[in-house]
């Protein structure tokens, strides 16, 4: 019987290397011997930089995400619970075209860090992950 994630028939996750090769955890191949194997590979780590780039715009715009902001020494549910929030929050940040802030302006002050990104740029990007899509996994 295939191992599935519970309450997530069909799903699968990305992890990187150091996660075991699991049937519902899409790691990289270690060692790729055909051509099929390391268009996998680049398909995996362009995939990998977009949640480790979305992680990224997660901490900075919410500093209890980040090392330096502290911890969440909450139970995992909980934790869950707060990283869909800000998602959420993210979400219509970029909606409203909220300002990234940093603690880099003069005097300490907070400046904007990130200028939001245009819808038209957002559909391009879908566009290129449909492209990659049918060009690796057909």
């Amino acid at each position: 019987m295939r191992a599935q994630l519970p309450n997530f028939p069909l799903s699968h996750l990305t992890g990187d290397s150091g996660y075991p090769n699991l049937s519902w955890l899409l790691t990289p191949v270690r060692n790729p011997r055909t051509r099929a194997e390391e268009s996998y590979n680049e398909a995996h780590g362009r995939t990998r930089r977009i949640i480790e780039c979305t992680f990224g715009l997660l901490k900075a715009r919410f500093r209890c995400l980040h090392l330096t902001g502290g911890s969440l020494s909450f139970s995992p549910k909980k934790v869950c619970q707060i990283i869909v929030a800000c998602c959420m929050m993210h979400n219509l940040a970029l909606r409203h075209q909220v300002p990234f802030l940093q603690e880099d302006g003069p005097d300490g002050g907070l400046v904007a860090a990130v200028e939001p990104v245009d819808s038209e740029e957002e559909e391009a990007e879908e566009e290129d992950v449909d492209n990659r899509n049918m060009q690796y996994f057909q």
